[in-house]
């Protein structure tokens, strides 16, 4: 090792600089080796001064003081760096990567020094076994979610109608949205058997149907007062046979306010709902069908009811 000859700080035996007070090694530090000294050793000549020179930077480890003037990482007991002398007063300290601190900590734990590990017994050991078992249970369910959840529009489109419902529930500690009933509803295109009104009569059992037209098919709904909407339910499709005919895959909500929103289907005969956004202060909105899900017996467009609700008024 090398002792500062200035501070008497003992630094590492490749250290350019104090840890302790910044001095260059090579001019303040005395070398000194380890076990007895011999009383015939010749003495140690005194260091030769030359210009600085950077050591190999040692890899960046959790937790070090990352030096601002040359970057390296150094040691949390240190106060100057060892590579170029720089203060780290002001160093950042190195974290440890956010996804390890979901993983399991491997290796030995760090004692103090004297202190005498305890035995384990043999239920503490099951017990951490489990404790680690169910971490990286935990992990890895963590990614799933996240995978299935990025790259998958059905479940999607599952996980955010389960929460519009789990948010609902817990809205209705303050007030539900309340249904809203529209005051006149049209199409830009029906089937003279299945006119626009079939959309919104409360009935699953009857449906709008249109022939498929992305951007053109349209249901156009009216209220008589300025309303906040908040949330739809929609059935797609024939209830009775519902890949007989197409279905909307998307549809687009254009609100007399200026504002739109889009929403993505699930293509199943069940009633899914959705949450609306910028649905405030609306007196009419039209409701584009955007995209659909194909059938090959029918090139008519079904929607068998809509339901939409309004922000509560207290």
């Amino acid at each position: 090792m090398i002792v500062c000859q200035t501070c008497g700080e003992h630094n590492a035996p490749n250290a350019e600089f104090c840890g302790n007070c910044g001095d260059f090694l090579k001019w303040t530090g005395a070398q000194v080796q380890a076990g007895p000294v011999r009383p015939d050793a010749a003495p140690q000549q005194p260091p030769q001064h030359h210009r600085p020179q950077q050591t190999a930077r040692r890899q960046v480890q959790p937790g070090d003081l990352i030096c601002g003037q040359c970057g390296s990482g150094n040691v949390p007991t240190r106060k100057f760096c060892g590579v170029c002398g720089h203060s780290l007063h002001d160093a950042v300290t190195q974290k440890r990567p956010w996804w390890k601190r979901w993983l399991p900590t491997r290796g030995p734990k760090v004692r103090e020094r004297g202190s005498r590990p305890r035995r384990t017994s043999r239920a503490a050991q099951v017990r951490q076994g489990i404790g680690r078992a169910f971490r990286w249970v935990l992990a890895l369910a963590v990614l799933l979610f996240a995978t299935l959840y990025g790259f998958s529009e059905g479940f999607r489109s599952n996980v955010n109608t389960e929460v519009i419902g789990v948010k609902d529930s817990v809205a209705g500690l303050f007030g539900d949205p309340v249904p809203v009933r529209q005051s006149s509803i049209s199409a830009t295109r029906e089937l003279p058997d299945h006119p626009a009104g079939l959309a919104m009569d409360n009935d699953p059992s009857t449906f709008w149907a249109a022939q498929t037209d992305p951007n053109t098919a349209a249901l156009t709904i009216t209220f008589d007062h300025a309303t906040d909407l908040r949330r739809m339910i929609i059935h797609s499709g024939d209830g009775k046979k519902f890949l007989g005919t197409a279905r909307p895959q998307r549809l687009t909500l254009v609100f007399d306010t200026g504002k739109t929103d889009d929403i993505k289907l699930i293509d199943k005969p069940e009633q899914q709902q959705h949450a609306i956004k910028d649905g405030d202060g609306v007196r009419q909105v039209q409701i584009l069908i955007a995209g659909t899900y194909p059938s090959t017996e029918s090139t008519d467009t079904v929607i068998s009811e809509i339901e939409l609700f309004e922000k509560q008024v207290n």
